[in-house]
């Protein structure tokens, strides 16, 4: 009983929004309050509807027509429609009801065409069908059978004639009429004896042999009783009130030609379009049987439509492959090969990475990266640097010197190593790593004029790169063995040995440790500035040691290496004064070490030998520097003298027989007195017939 009460209540609501909508003046139904059911509706049901009590719960009539349902979206309502029935015995007519009627004229309803139909049933009938005020509308259908079988066969495809009889309503119609026609007899009484004839909505009534035989209580009439048949009609609102179509997202459909109309939701929405926001985008992806997707997509639903997006590897409106099989394979291959190749080289860096960090603690990054004043490099930096170390500026026993220019715009040369100390690199012990911290602090603390300044360095390497300053204007080695057409004065030269001199002498004892030694001294490591100025450089082969201990493992030029070392494999700061002993003697021969056409003529051995059969080396001495046509300069030759005796000093097989470094320095600065007054003797002398240069 609620059910059915809910269910009336329902019914009658839709009915008063429906009257409201078709017989208000000026609708407008943003205004209209929502209907209060049960008993309002009861009490004051829309124009041309009643209630009864009678039945509980009450149920809504159309005049004296029941309803059954309203449906607001398509401007249809279903009622009760009852059967016309003449039934027959074996001498007269045992009961009828031949006539029905339905008269909606002065109502917005009509009786919907192609959603209803007539239908004949019986014997021995002839079903009529008027409609109209007028009754200018007629039709009819006849049936006939002879036997229960004749029907039987005969309406196997529906109502053919056979025991039933169907036609349909081609115009809407506001009256219609169903009539069996008065008959003298039925001959057909014994197996058939009804006829009916009823007006039901389009496909409802389905034959059966049971309508044509039935009596009494089974009559077909009994049977479906008067509410079982739904007619349909349908309604529209005057095209002269306007403004029912109240929802966004809906739109005006005319019809009745053009003299009424209805409200339809869009596209993609669906709900009432008389209330506000009635309609309701429609999900069409929880109804794939009515919006499909082709197969290989995703349903998305959207805002009054839908999208069905293909999925990955296909497009098209089939999503289709992008690429056949064949092409797909081939991409799968290139696509695995490339991450394969991606992992390796993501697997190649992270090893490179995790190296550069083993190398930047063993040589001791992590106490210098806390020295003020100590710049440290990456090699990233390193490689912006020098262009990818493409200007190649001098190469050495221990690594090649490259230009470069810091992101100050600072010239620097970044000299990298060419040997691997496997043997430090596989120790990767403590001590390794204190050393090289030692010696870079010790060359970033130098402040020595004539000590090339260490920049920066790099510690990610297996051997520390060092960046030093740029000297613009080469090497010793240059000057005096290369650029032969240029005088070089005594004075100058004596000016690069004192400089260089006092560098060693300097590094031999100065700073927070206690003994250096350069180990690879030559005049290609003595570098020149714009002034001839010297600035000793190459301090790779450098090893701090404590007092008593000696450097060992040491790689250089074995022309200027001390004989002792070669013996002892012991290099002491007495094997640089030997080394620099070297220098002094290309510096007043201008000849290399190893010298002659084919370079198997030794220096020291030849200014010895020289020393000791001449008693000095002047057969040796450069010319430019020691004599001019006639004209001689005593105090030239003495200075030359005592460098030579020097340097024959220097290069004394007993290590303790030769002089330090500092010693070196002192008589240097003695031997430059003499230089003082041989300008007084000689000014100024013609070279190459146009250049005037000092002889001293």
């Amino acid at each position: 009983m609620p059910g059915r009460r809910i269910q009336y209540q329902v019914a009658m609501t839709q009915l008063q929004v429906m009257w409201l909508l078709l017989l208000s003046p000026a609708l407008v139904l943003s205004q209209v309050p929502a209907p209060v059911v049960s008993e309002t509706l009861r009490r004051a049901p829309p124009p041309g509807c009643n209630t009864t009590t009678s039945f509980s719960p009450p149920r809504p009539y159309l005049g004296n027509v029941e309803v059954m349902d309203i449906t607001v979206e398509t401007g249809e309502m279903r009622v009760y429609s009852s059967v016309a029935h003449r039934c027959f015995n074996s001498s007269k007519e045992s009961g009828h009801r031949p006539s029905q009627r339905y008269n909606f004229t002065g109502t917005p309803f009509l009786v919907k065409p192609g959603r209803n139909e007539f239908t004949g049933i019986g014997c021995y009938n002839l079903a009529v069908l008027r409609g109209k005020e007028d009754s200018s509308y007629f039709s009819a259908c006849l049936t006939t059978c002879t036997s229960l079988d004749d029907a039987s066969t005969g309406n196997s495809n529906g109502c053919a004639g056979l025991g039933c009889c169907q036609i349909q309503l081609p115009t809407e119609l506001n009256m219609i009429r169903v009539q069996l026609p008065e008959q003298d007899d039925n001959t057909t009484w014994n197996f058939s004896p009804c006829s009916y004839a009823l007006v039901a909505e389009k496909g409802w009534y389905k034959f059966s042999l049971n309508d044509l035989n039935g009596t009494g209580e089974m009559a077909y009439n009994v049977r479906v009783g008067h509410r079982s048949a739904p007619l349909v009609l349908d309604w529209a609102i005057d095209v002269s009130r306007d403004g029912a179509c109240v929802s966004s997202n809906s739109y005006r459909v005319t019809v009745r030609d053009d003299q009424g109309y209805l409200c339809n939701c869009s596209k993609g929405y669906q709900g009432n379009p008389y209330v506000t926001d009635g309609c309701k985008n429609i999900d069409e992806c929880e109804s794939p049987e009515l919006y499909p997707c082709p197969s290989g997509s995703n349903c998305k639903d959207t805002e009054g439509s839908y999208m069905c997006p293909c999925k990955f590897g296909l497009r098209g409106k089939d999503c289709r492959p992008i690429f056949p099989a064949p092409a797909a394979a081939v991409l799968a291959t290139t696509v695995a090969s490339l991450f394969l190749a991606l992992l390796l080289w993501s697997i190649h860096k992270d090893r490179k990475r995790r190296i550069k960090t083993v190398f930047f603690d063993q040589n001791g990054g992590k106490i210098l990266k806390g020295a003020a004043g100590i710049n440290i490099f990456t090699e990233k930096q390193l490689i912006k640097f020098t262009n990818h170390y493409d200007t190649l500026i001098g190469r050495g026993a221990f690594g090649m010197v490259f230009m470069g220019t810091t992101d100050e715009e600072q010239r620097v040369a970044v000299k990298r190593s060419i040997i691997e100390d496997k043997e430090l690199h596989g120790r990767g012990n403590l001590q390794h790593g204190e050393d090289i911290v030692n010696e870079i602090t010790f060359q970033f603390r130098n402040s020595h004029p004539n000590l090339v300044r260490l920049v920066g360095c790099c510690l990610e390497t297996n051997i520390p790169v060092l960046v030093f300053e740029f000297i613009s204007n080469g090497n010793l080695y240059n000057l005096l063995h290369v650029s032969t057409h240029k005088v070089v004065p005594l004075r100058t030269r004596l000016k690069i040995a004192i400089g260089s001199a006092e560098a060693l002498a300097y590094i031999h004892s100065h700073g927070d440790h206690d003994c250096v030694v350069h180990g690879d001294v030559k005049s290609a490591n003595i570098l020149l500035d714009d002034n001839l100025m010297p600035k000793v450089s190459d301090f790779g082969s450098s090893k701090l040691l404590s007092i008593d201990r000696y450097a060992r493992a040491v790689a250089a030029d074995m022309s200027y290496v001390d004989p002792v070392y070669m013996k002892t494999e012991r290099f002491v700061k007495k094997s640089d004064v030997y080394s620099f002993g070297m220098v002094l003697l290309e510096l007043i021969t201008r000849k290399t070490v190893k010298y002659g056409k084919s370079k198997i003529n030794s220096l020291p051995m030849d200014f010895v030998r020289c020393c000791k059969e001449m008693g000095s080396g002047r057969e040796m001495y450069d010319i430019a520097i020691s004599s001019h046509g006639d004209t001689q300069c005593h105090h030239c030759i003495d200075c030359l003298d005592k460098i030579g005796a020097l340097a024959v000093r220097c290069l004394k097989e007993d290590v303790d027989e030769r002089p330090t470094m500092a010693e070196v320095v002192d008589e240097l600065k003695l031997a430059s007195e003499a230089v003082e007054k041989c300008k007084h003797h000689v000014n100024l002398i013609a070279y190459d017939r146009s250049c005037y240069l000092e002889v001293c």
